[in-house]
C-alpha cells in the first residue's frame, strides 16, 4: 500500500513537470516571429474557405467527415498574437468577425484584411498543437502540412506491423488492420484534430511491444500517465479513450503473465487507468488553475461550467442511448463493417480449429481484453452532451472496441508468440 502510495505521489511530480515544461514549450514557439507565418497562414487561410466546414473525403460518407471548423481553430489560435504575450500562452488568444466559425473570421481577417474583429480566448484547453504548427508554417501551408501528416502518419503504421513481425506477435496483425481501416485514414490524413491521439495510441502501443523487456510494472504506469499528460496537452477532446484503451489492450495481447493470469490482468488495467487518469486529469486541471492565476480570467470557472454542460447530466433532454446510437450511426459504412465482420469471422475459425487440434481453453485474457472494449461506453457516459453534439469525430472511441474483439479473438487462434 505504501508503494501504491508512493507511486502515486510521484505521478503528481510528474504532472507538475509537465504542466511546467507545457507552458515553456508553448512559450518558446512565441518567439517565431509572425511574420515568418505570414504567407503560409494566408495561403491556409484561402485553401480551408474554399473547402469548407463539414467537408467529405467521399461525398455523403459520414465516416470521411473533416473538421474544417476545428482545423480552422487551429490554425487561427497558432498564428494569431496580441501584445500580451501571458495571454497568448496561456488563453490562446484567436480572431473573431462578428458571430462566424473561426476559420471563416481567420479568413476574413487574414485574406480579406478585415478590421473589424475582436480577441477571444479559449483557454480551457492548452492547444498543445502549437508547437508543431507555428514551426512548420514558416515553411508549408494547410495543404503541405496534410501531406506531411499523410506521410508520417503511414511511416509510423508500417513500422509498427514491423515490429509485430520481430516480436513474434504476428496475430496482432489483423486487429491493428480492422481498427486502423475502421478509423478512416484518409480522414486522419486530412484533418490535424484527428491526428494527435491517432499518434499518442501508435506510439504508446509501439512502445509496449517494443520496449516490454525494459518495463516493468512502475515503468509501466509512467508510460501511460505521460501518454495522459501528452493527451491533454495535444487534444482538443476528439477520442482521448484510444491513447488509453487501445495501448491497454496491446499489453494486455503481448504480455505473458496478462495472458495467463486474468487477476493481474485485472489489477494492471486498473493500474494504469488510473495513471493514465492522474496524467489526463491532472494537465488538464492544471491548465486551468494556471490560467486563472496568471491571467485576468477566470478559466477555472469557465471549466467547471463547460464540464456540467459537455456531460450532459446537467440537462433535459440528453439521454445515454441516444449518444450511442449517434455515433454508431456516425460510423454505419456497410462496406467497412463487411470487411470487419469478415476478419472476425476469420479469427472465429481459426480459434476454433486451434480448439479441434489442441483442446485447449480460452485464454485468461481475454475476458480482461473484452472489458477493456467496453471503455467506450464510459467515455460516452460521462460526456453525454459532447458526444452526441460531436458525434462526427466521438464515434472513433468505438475502434477500442473493433481492436478489443479482433483481439481477443486473435490471442486464442495459436499464432501469437507463446513467450515474451
Amino acid at each position: 500500500m505504501k508503494e501504491t502510495a508512493k507511486l502515486f505521489l510521484k505521478e503528481i511530480l510528474i504532472v507538475v513537470i509537465g504542466v511546467v515544461a507545457g507552458v515553456a514549450a508553448l512559450a518558446a514557439t512565441y518567439f517565431i516571429p509572425q511574420e515568418k507565418m505570414k504567407e503560409n497562414a494566408w495561403e491556409s487561410a484561402i485553401l480551408m474557405h474554399r473547402e469548407g466546414l463539414g467537408s467529405f473525403m467521399w461525398p455523403t460518407v459520414k465516416m470521411t467527415q473533416l473538421d474544417g471548423y476545428t482545423d480552422g481553430v487551429m490554425l487561427n489560435t497558432a498564428y494569431t498574437e496580441t501584445d500580451d504575450g501571458i495571454r497568448d500562452i496561456l488563453l490562446d488568444t484567436r480572431v473573431q468577425v462578428r458571430e462566424i466559425n473561426p476559420m471563416e473570421s481567420f479568413y476574413e481577417v487574414i485574406a480579406l484584411e478585415n478590421k473589424e474583429y475582436r480577441v477571444e480566448t479559449y483557454g480551457r484547453y492548452w492547444h498543445g498543437y502549437q508547437i508543431l504548427w507555428r514551426p512548420l508554417l514558416c515553411f508549408f501551408n494547410y495543404g503541405e502540412i496534410r501531406q506531411i501528416n499523410m506521410a508520417v502518419q503511414l511511416a509510423l503504421v508500417f513500422a509498427f506491423l514491423y515490429l509485430l513481425f520481430l516480436a513474434g506477435e504476428k496475430a496482432l496483425v489483423i486487429p491493428f488492420f480492422g481498427m486502423y481501416l475502421f478509423l478512416t485514414p484518409l480522414a486522419l490524413f486530412s484533418s490535424m484534430q484527428f491526428s494527435p491521439c491517432f499518434y499518442l495510441m501508435l506510439l504508446a502501443s509501439m512502445a509496449l511491444v517494443g520496449l516490454r523487456a525494459y518495463l516493468n510494472d512502475t515503468r509501466r504506469s509512467y508510460l501511460f500517465l505521460i501518454v495522459g499528460i501528452l493527451t491533454a496537452f495535444f487534444d482538443l477532446l476528439t477520442y482521448p479513450f484510444v491513447t488509453l484503451g487501445i495501448p491497454l489492450i496491446t499489453y494486455l495481447a503481448v504480455d505473458k503473465e496478462c495472458r495467463e493470469n486474468w487477476k493481474k490482468s485485472i489489477k494492471d488495467i486498473v493500474f494504469y487507468s488510473v495513471s493514465w487518469g492522474i496524467g489526463y486529469v491532472g494537465m488538464w486541471g492544471a491548465k486551468w488553475v494556471a490560467a486563472s492565476v496568471l491571467t485576468d480570467e477566470n478559466v477555472i470557472m469557465d471549466a467547471v461550467n463547460q464540464v456540467k454542460f459537455r456531460s450532459g447530466h446537467y440537462e433535459q433532454g440528453r439521454s445515454f442511448w441516444t449518444t450511442l446510437k449517434l455515433n454508431f450511426d456516425a460510423c454505419n459504412m456497410k462496406s467497412i463493417w463487411v470487411v470487419l465482420i469478415a476478419l472476425a469471422l476469420f479469427l472465429l475459425a481459426c480459434v476454433i480449429l486451434n480448439f479441434r487440434r489442441n483442446g485447449i481453453k480460452l485464454l485468461p485474457v481475454t475476458a480482461v481484453i473484452l472489458v477493456v472494449s467496453l471503455y467506450p461506453f464510459l467515455w460516452y457516459y460521462l460526456t453525454m452532451h459532447h458526444s452526441s453534439d460531436n458525434s462526427y469525430f466521438t464515434w472513433r472511441e468505438y475502434s477500442i472496441c473493433v481492436y478489443g474483439v479482433l483481439t481477443a479473438l486473435a490471442v486464442n487462434m495459436g499464432l501469437s508468440r507463446k513467450n515474451t
